[in-house]
């Protein structure tokens, strides 16, 4: 996971930042937008609250077959084919999951629901231009398009 600065701490509310070299200690992981950010290295990723938003967590940028979570912002390379399964539609209504491809390539990104659901009315999709990305909301049953 790298090292943030103040800049990032200043704006993001960053609990882990690097000032001059030095590590600094630990503080409240909010800032003064309302957001909360907590590293979460278990899983290499930064976690982000957004007031009014749909989305908590920023993934690192996937190389190779992803289950997202709920409230995700998936961050795709799309120099090769990769799978993103979104996580099951039942007990997260209202949830979203953004998934953008942050690169250029010609890999075919596939979005595909859980077993026994669908994603857009089908089983999983392709999509994702270079530079694209696609958002989906769950309602319960399946994952809408939106």
């Amino acid at each position: 996971m790298p090292k943030l600065n103040w800049i990032d701490a200043l704006f993001f509310g960053v609990r882990r930042i690097l000032a001059g070299g030095v590590e600094m200690p630990e503080r409240p992981a909010i800032n003064f937008v309302g957001a909360t950010v907590t590293d979460n290295p278990a899983e290499n990723r930064i976690d982000v609250v957004l007031g009014g938003s749909g989305l908590r967590k920023i993934s690192p940028i996937v190389t190779s077959d992803y289950t997202a979570s709920p409230g995700e912002l998936v961050r795709v390379d799309g120099h090769r084919a990769i799978v993103i399964t979104l996580p099951p539609a039942a007990p997260n209504a209202l949830a979203t999951v953004v998934v953008k491809k942050v690169n250029g390539g010609d890999g075919d990104i596939t979005i595909a629901a859980p077993p026994g659901q669908a994603v857009g009315g089908q089983i999983s999709i392709h999509t994702l231009a270079a530079h694209g990305r696609a958002e989906f909301m769950s309602d319960a049953l399946s994952w809408l398009i939106l």
